[in-house]
């Protein structure tokens, strides 16, 4: 990923002006493999941070949508906080993952909507704990958050205390698959955003280093949806890089039809999934459409 995004701000070198003083010397030091670099935070105000390539370009998107690092930072260069309601912060890694980039995407580009209120969400792959806060502030009553790997779901946990919604955001160690019980799940310890039960075979695969192996808790839609006692959900986000392919294959249309709207991001052809969800009475939509890449979302229709 470090290379795509070394040429993606070689592309915008100009727009770096905003968030650094001298420009020119952030794009060397970062094309020279150095990760080290003074940012502007607010108007004369700059701050030491080790921050890779897809997270600086994270951060400049950031900074353009108006989003606002808080006055208060973590002592730990590799951390940068947000503002991301009145006098609550949420923390972000810079060294590792893409956590500036997946919190442009909910906060600035806004990619899952933004009006929750009242509704019940479940967010598989809640990864540092963004999308489950993100829900929770656009108005939902009740946020079921899964995240198996144990760094994302401890900073996860983190952030959601940070912002004061634990009474709103229920967060599981586990992970959405076909069967209940213990499997598998590939660890990239560079890339936290890209580990799958199944990881995906997408042109983008051969960036991803899956070095670990750890085995996790797997739930089922019915048994997850059944342990709170839930009928149906408003909004399921789908997010698990990979398995979203035999999840929604091996779901019936009764199973499927719990879920209101299903928002899938996918990472190959997603005709199956479209034909899976068509044939169980949802209009279907595609979104950010590239090719191997790109988001689904499915409306149930409701049976007149």
């Amino acid at each position: 990923m470090r290379w795509l995004y070394l040429l993606k701000l070689l592309r915008v070198y100009r727009r770096l002006r905003r968030i650094s003083s001298a420009p020119f010397l952030l794009l060397l030091r970062a094309l020279r493999g150095v990760d080290q670099h003074n940012l502007c935070l607010f108007p004369g105000v700059s701050r030491l941070c080790h921050i890779t390539p897809p997270n600086l370009y994270g951060f400049l998107l950031l900074r353009e949508a108006g989003m606002q690092p808080a006055s208060v930072q973590p002592e730990a260069p590799e951390l940068l906080a947000w503002e991301l309601s009145p006098g609550r912060t949420f923390l972000t890694r810079l060294t590792v993952g893409m956590d500036l980039m997946t919190l442009y995407e909910l906060f600035g580009r806004k990619d899952y909507g933004e009006d929750f209120s009242g509704k019940v969400v479940v967010d598989v792959g809640a990864y540092n704990g963004d999308s489950t806060v993100y829900f929770a502030l656009q108005g939902a009553r009740q946020v079921i958050g899964l995240e198996p790997y144990p760094p994302n779901y401890a900073l996860a946990q983190e952030n959601i205390t940070r912002m004061g919604l634990s009474d709103r955001i229920l967060l599981l160690p586990a992970a959405l698959g076909t069967d209940e019980g213990q499997a598998a799940f590939q660890i990239a310890p560079k890339e936290p955003d890209a580990n799958s039960l199944t990881p995906p075979s997408s042109p983008l695969q051969k960036f991803i280093r899956y070095e670990e192996q750890i085995s996790v808790e797997v739930l089922s839609l019915s048994a997850l949806l059944n342990r709170f006692d839930l009928e149906e959900v408003d909004f399921l986000k789908l997010d698990c890089e990979g398995c979203e392919f035999s999840l929604i294959e091996s779901l019936s249309p009764m199973e499927l039809r719990r879920v209101r709207t299903w928002h899938i991001e996918y990472h190959a052809n997603p005709k199956p999934l479209i034909d899976k969800l068509s044939g169980a009475g949802f209009s279907v939509e595609k979104r950010l459409d590239r090719g191997f890449l790109g988001y689904l979302i499915g409306e149930r229709r409701d049976v007149q």
